[in-house]
């Protein structure tokens, strides 16, 4: 039985941990990964988890402002946005709705960076892709039976 690597997200075997890799939980592959690609990783994850808890605490938005003075733009985008959210609709009871409802504008800004998709707790992104694929599949034996 493996192990799993925080950053890439896979089960892994024990061989694929070094020593230190073991106590925190990351693989040799992704050991090797320059430190601010991981950093960067780590932050994405954690502004995607504060988009599934039902609070969004006080804490929380103490770190979402340390992470939009974050070097990395796409960190930035993501903290900024969940930000927003937290300042408007901290508790997760609805949330949607009423940010379609009442500011339509940060509900554009959840759909251009995705982090609508981490609003559902079982997200895969592979579900998506699977669906498009149907999609281009049901039209193209449309297209052939014409």
């Amino acid at each position: 039985m493996g192990h799993y690597c925080r950053i890439c997200g896979r089960e892994r075997p024990n061989e694929q941990f070094s020593g230190k890799g073991h106590r925190i939980h990351v693989c040799k592959g992704c050991n090797a990964k320059p430190k601010s690609e991981r950093q960067a990783i780590e932050d994405t994850d954690s502004i995607l988890a504060f988009m599934q808890q039902s609070h969004i605490s006080e804490k929380n938005v103490a770190r979402l402002k340390k992470l939009t003075e974050s070097e990395n733009s796409q960190v930035a985008s993501l903290a900024a946005v969940v930000l927003k959210v937290a300042e408007v609709k901290p508790y997760k009871t609805r949330r949607l709705k009423f940010l379609a409802k009442m500011h339509p504008e940060i509900m554009r800004d959840l759909e251009k960076t995705g982090l609508i998709c981490a609003y559902t707790r079982k997200w895969d992104g592979s579900e998506i892709f699977a669906e498009d694929a149907a999609d281009s599949l049901s039209s193209f034996t449309a297209r052939s039976v014409r």
